[in-house]
């Protein structure tokens, strides 16, 4: 079977309010119904209550379906893959190995934290020096431990971001991007970008908040990108940095919390995520048998394997299948747009003919003479040329009466 729209082409950051029991599973959700095609699955915490009249209109449905998991032939879903949905891809050709709801709408966590990576590595110099605020400092969930008044430069700061997934990092690279406003539309612009029909980033830190969305398929478009952009494959990549203090504080070691990167001797790095509503978010690459697969997982469980560990067993099950037997492309959506009429030619009105119309009189049998008056010269010329030309001998070549044109 294959995804619609790919056919067609085509580390912790907690919710303070309320602290749940944490989600169990015996096994993978059923969604072959398409039950997220619209909107992430109920929160179960208040982290989404919007500000009367202020909920966001969930994102227009772009692909709908097919929902359940789309395979090639002899690959079977480990066990204890526990997400709601998930998605193996080759970095460098695109092609999309296997998917589970590739569309299906799921909250990201910290694995959005990327698309501000993004912006970092493009628009800042990764030596300038930041001087941290307060507000950055007492950032909520993940941090990487960046203090009031301390200076850093951009680049360890993005090493923050990624490595530790600090929402204390984020805050401070927002800053110097032009503040929340502005990095929020910036990041989400780029979304649109890079592809993606199904992500709304509520938060440039992956905290929940009302409309936060994205799919397996545009976390794919997203990483991909950023494996095949050097500076944030070698940030993934690096296994830890030494950290500044601040004020009377020593440094110390930043480490990445990235399991298969730092457990698979193959491992190339990747992303962590995890709030009460998303659940374990995780994507990882890890190179298998010359090329490099990465997995994208969404609203995951870990009873059976934590969520690196089910992004590794995805990469493993889908490292036998053959380049070119998988079922699809990150690529873009294609949407079909109406063709353009021809801006000289009439617009046709339905239930009139040409037989019809009365237009077709007097003109119409003046242009008729004329036509045959001409093809009649025109054969009395043909005739004398043809009468004139000299007769020449067969050169031995076949007739083109029958043959097509090269």
């Amino acid at each position: 079977m294959k995804i619609v729209s790919l056919a067609l082409v085509a580390a912790l950051a907690t919710t303070p309010v309320t602290t749940p029991e944490t989600t169990t599973r015996e096994h993978a959700p059923v969604t072959d119904d398409c039950p997220h095609s619209l909107t992430p699955p109920e929160p179960r915490t208040t982290s989404e209550v919007a500000a009367p009249g202020a909920q966001p209109t969930p994102l227009p449905v772009v692909v709908d379906g097919p929902c359940g998991v789309s395979a090639p032939r002899g690959f079977e879903v480990p066990e204890e893959v526990h997400a709601s949905a998930w998605l193996v891809a080759d970095i460098d050709s695109g092609e999309v190995i296997a998917a589970k709801d590739p569309h299906g709408r799921y909250r990201p966590a910290s694995i959005v934290k990327m698309l501000l990576a993004m912006l970092v590595a493009e628009d800042l110099d990764p030596a300038a020096e930041v001087t941290v605020s307060r507000a950055s400092a007492d950032q909520i969930g993940s941090a990487v431990g960046i203090g009031e008044g301390g200076t850093y430069t951009v680049d360890q700061l993005l090493h923050g971001l990624l490595m530790a997934s600090g929402n204390d990092a984020a805050h401070a690279l927002a800053q110097e991007l032009g503040g929340d406003e502005v990095t929020l539309r910036r990041i989400n612009e780029l979304a649109l970008e890079l592809g993606t029909t199904d992500t709304f980033a509520a938060s440039y830190s992956g905290l929940d908040a009302p409309g936060m969305s994205t799919s397996a398929f545009d976390m794919g478009l997203i990483y991909r990108a950023a494996y095949r952009t050097p500076r944030l494959a070698e940030i993934m990549a690096t296994d830890h940095i030494d950290f500044p203090g601040f004020d009377e504080l020593p440094g110390y070691q930043v480490w990445n919390d990235n399991g298969l990167l730092m457990n698979d001797e193959d491992g190339l790095g990747g992303k962590t995520g995890y709030t009460d509503d998303a659940n374990h978010t995780f994507v990882g690459a890890k190179r298998a048998d010359g090329r490099r697969l990465f997995a994208v997982v969404l609203d995951t469980t870990v009873e059976k394997a934590r969520a690196w560990q089910q992004a590794q067993l995805l990469i493993d099950a889908a490292s036998p299948t053959p380049a070119g037997e998988g079922v699809g492309l990150l690529e873009p959506v294609s949407v079909t747009e109406p063709e353009p009429e021809d801006e000289e030619a009439p617009a046709e009105v339905p239930g009139v003919h040409e037989a019809d119309d009365p237009r077709l009189g007097v003109e119409a049998g003046i242009i008729a003479v004329i036509v045959v008056g001409v093809l009649a010269l025109l054969g009395v010329v043909l005739s004398v040329r043809a009468y004139a030309r000299p007769r020449r001998r067969p050169t031995g070549r076949g007739s083109r009466g029958n043959r097509s044109p090269a």
